[in-house]
C-alpha cells in the first residue's frame, strides 16, 4: 500500500482498496446544506486544479457507490494515490489535502497521527506560502475559513479524527511539535521542485466573484506579492502553521 512521502512513516493499513468501506468524501462532493433567502449562483470557469479535483471526487463516489467492486474506478485511484506519494508536489496542497481527508487518515491507525501531523503540515505550509503570494485577503479567508484548509484532512463527515487531533496536541505536545517541524522543514526542500500551479489561491476571492456576477470570461487575479518578499513569506506560513498545529487551549511560555 503507499505511503506518505518524504517521511519515515508508519505504513498504512495493509490489504486492498476493495477492502476499506470507511471512506469520506470532500465537502464539495456532499450537497449544500438549505439555507434561508436568496441563492446566487455564480458561473467561473473552473481552472484546471479544480477539473482535477472534481474528477477525484466523482472517482471516489463511483467507488463508493459500487460498494469498492469497481476495479476500474479503483486502480485508477489507486495509481492517484502512488503519484502522491513518489512526488506530493505535483498536485496543489488543496488537492493533497482532500487526499489526506479522504483516504489517508480514515485509513491510518492511531498510532499514525504523528506522520499524519507530519505530512499535513507540509501541505499546509506549501498551501499559505502560495496564498500569501497571490491570493488576496478574501482569497486567503475563504481557502481558511469557508474550504478549512488547515483542518481539511482532519474534518471527514462522520470522523472523530478532528478531537483525535486535538487530544494528540494536548497529551503528546512535544511529539505534536516533532511533527509539524518534520512538515515544514520537509516543504522548505521541496520548494525549488515545486511544479503544481502556484496560482492556485487565485481560483479564490472577491475579483473572482465579482468577475462571475458581471459575467466575465477572463478575470482579473490579485496582484502578486513582489518575489523579494517571497522569503519572508514562506517564513510566516512556517510560522503560522506552527503555531496553528499546537495546543493552544493555554497561553504558550514565552521564551
Amino acid at each position: 500500500m503507499p505511503h506518505h512521502p518524504a517521511f519515515p512513516l508508519a505504513s498504512l493499513l495493509s490489504g486492498a482498496l476493495l477492502a476499506c468501506a470507511c471512506w469520506a468524501l470532500p465537502a464539495a462532493a456532499q450537497s449544500p446544506a438549505d439555507l434561508p433567502g436568496k441563492t446566487v449562483l455564480l458561473e467561473v470557469k473552473p481552472d484546471p486544479w479544480q477539473l482535477r479535483r472534481k474528477e477525484v471526487i466523482d472517482l471516489v463516489s463511483v467507488i463508493v457507490q459500487s460498494n469498492y467492486k469497481d476495479k476500474a474506478a479503483t486502480e485508477k485511484f489507486e495509481k492517484i494515490l502512488r503519484n502522491f506519494d513518489q512526488d506530493f508536489v505535483s498536485i496543489t496542497p488543496m488537492e493533497g489535502m482532500d487526499l489526506q481527508r479522504i483516504y489517508y487518515v480514515p485509513m491510518s491507525k492511531p498510532a499514525d497521527m504523528e506522520s499524519n501531523l507530519g505530512v499535513v503540515a507540509a501541505l499546509a505550509t506549501l498551501g499559505w506560502y502560495d496564498a500569501l503570494r497571490f491570493a488576496d485577503e478574501s482569497g486567503r479567508a475563504e481557502i481558511q475559513h469557508n474550504e478549512s484548509f488547515f483542518l481539511r484532512a482532519f474534518t471527514a463527515p462522520g470522523s472523530t479524527t478532528k478531537d483525535a487531533v486535538v487530544a494528540f496536541l494536548s497529551s503528546h505536545p512535544q511529539e505534536a511539535q516533532r511533527a509539524v517541524k518534520m512538515g515544514t522543514d520537509a516543504a522548505r526542500t521541496v520548494l525549488s521542485r515545486i511544479h503544481y500551479d502556484v496560482h492556485w489561491p487565485t481560483s479564490y476571492g472577491l475579483l473572482r466573484s465579482q468577475c462571475a456576477l458581471q459575467g466575465g470570461k477572463n478575470c482579473t487575479r490579485p496582484a502578486a506579492l513582489p518575489q523579494a518578499q517571497w522569503p519572508a513569506a514562506f517564513e510566516e506560513a512556517v510560522a503560522l502553521t506552527t503555531r496553528y498545529y499546537r495546543d493552544n487551549s493555554t497561553p504558550q511560555a514565552k521564551k
